[in-house]
């Protein structure tokens, strides 16, 4: 061999020792092929294939959990993460470097605020009620005049709490009671005693301690029930009190006081219904005094008057208070069940207001003098009390009504109902109320059929 064939077979031998050991000693610089300066042909090197790991195990994935990503509300806006963990751009952060912070308020601090609020409250609620009990034991200003009180045979601590309260002479009566109580007052003598309006509780005790500057020995009571004409009262009135004289009753009716929720223009002509059914207490010194009672019996109608409202509520129906009566007095005499008396009061406006007689066969009783069963001649009688003949109301009460009576007369309920008559459909006395006549005369059969008087 030729020494050209040998260095030709050196170079081929090299040649193949870099070949097979590329991988150890290539550059990462691709190299100049010899000939060919400033030329490189980076066809001649093989890709090299990327040797990252396909697959990354987060150390923290355990710890911090993938949270769901939010989708983007606009079209610039970059996805991230709803809650970036603390790790996400500190790849050097270690959880073990945080330190635990003692909470702001400890537990001592906040069982202090609490129960200093708790103080606080109690303290503002003890004062509010303390002086509360303080203006109602001892009410603020002076004692006012003097006030002479009577109090009944047989009074309980109860009944004498309320008479004192009512007479502005003690602030509360409930008060009064239990401060009584407190102090073990004994039961009280009954009679006349002077007290001082807007009083203490002591000094009120120390009244009812002093006994009365009037003893009241005995009482007598007398009941006066509701729906009796003025002929009728006094029948009752000289059965209970036989102490008092025939005629000089009749001068104490025509001379007794008049309601004063009547007014001054009433000229009180016709005293009946005027006199308030209740039951009273006459003390023995007053059982010969007629015209002191009535006039008593009087006073008791303007209490009851006020109650109800008398005075105010009747101009919105139309009627003056004494109309209000007459129409309360029809009511008393009609109504037998207290839920028919608002009934029976709608059915008296809504036939005035239309202009239809009245029709009430009470006011014929009352024009004859007598609780009679009416025949009739009876029906057709002339006079003015007569409603199935005169329109409008009678000219007077034809009883003394009650204060159901009169509130319903204030108060009628809302319907409209022109017919009732009783058929004890919905209990005994009750009454079946009707719009048409057609629906009338129906009911008036289970009436006529029942014999409830209807026949």
């Amino acid at each position: 061999m030729d020494e050209t064939g040998r260095e030709s077979e050196e170079a081929s031998s090299e040649e193949n020792d870099i070949t097979s050991d590329s991988d150890d000693a290539l550059s990462m610089y691709p190299t100049i092929p010899d000939g060919q300066e400033g030329e490189i042909d980076y066809g001649d090197f093989d890709s090299r294939e990327d040797t990252t790991p396909t697959s990354f195990q987060d150390p923290y994935a355990a710890e911090y959990p993938a949270l769901p990503v939010e989708a983007p509300t606009g079209p610039d806006r970059p996805i991230q993460p709803r809650d970036l963990p603390p790790w996400y751009e500190d790849e050097y952060y270690d959880d073990r470097e945080w330190e635990r912070l003692p909470p702001r308020f400890n537990t001592a601090l906040r069982f202090a605020i609490f129960a200093s609020i708790i103080i606080i409250i109690g303290f503002l609620t003890y004062n509010f009620v303390r002086g509360w009990l303080d203006d109602q034991l001892d009410p603020p200003g002076e004692p006012g005049a003097e006030l002479v009180i009577e109090i009944p045979q047989g009074a309980t601590t109860d009944d004498i709490a309320r008479i004192l309260a009512e007479n502005d002479v003690v602030a509360n009566s409930t008060v009064f009671r239990y401060y009584l109580r407190f102090k073990n007052a004994s039961d009280f003598q009954a009679g006349e005693y002077t007290f001082q309006i807007n009083s203490a509780v002591w000094d009120a005790r120390e009244s009812l301690e002093r006994g009365p500057a009037e003893v009241i020995e005995e009482r007598f009571f007398v009941t006066i029930p509701e729906g009796l004409t003025l002929v009728e009262m006094k029948d009752v009135l000289l059965q209970q009190v036989p102490s008092f004289d025939p005629s000089e009753l009749d001068l104490a009716i025509a001379t007794s006081q008049t309601p004063r929720v009547f007014g001054d223009d009433w000229l009180g002509l016709i005293r009946e219904g005027i006199y308030f059914p209740e039951t009273y207490d006459i003390a023995e010194a007053a059982l010969q005094d007629e015209q002191s009672f009535l006039n008593r019996m009087v006073a008791q109608f303007d209490v009851v008057a006020n109650e109800v409202s008398l005075a105010e509520l009747s101009p919105a129906l139309g009627l003056s208070p004494y109309q209000i009566l007459i129409v309360a007095s029809l009511i008393e005499e009609e109504a037998q069940i207290d839920p028919d008396r608002g009934k029976i009061a709608r059915v008296i406006y809504n036939r005035l207001e239309v202009g239809m007689n009245l029709g009430i066969d009470a006011t014929i009783v009352y024009a004859l003098e007598g609780d009679r069963e009416l025949s009739q001649s009876d029906l057709e009688v002339d006079s003015p009390y007569n409603t199935r003949i005169y329109a409008g109301l009678p000219p007077s009460p034809i009883a003394a009504p009650g204060k159901q009576s009169l509130d319903a007369a204030l108060n009628p309920e809302s319907g409209d109902w022109l017919y009732y008559v009783r058929t004890d459909e919905f209990g005994p006395g009750s009454h079946t109320f009707a719009t048409t006549n057609q629906e009338f005369q129906q009911a008036k059969l289970i009436c006529i059929e029942r014999d409830l008087g209807c026949g």
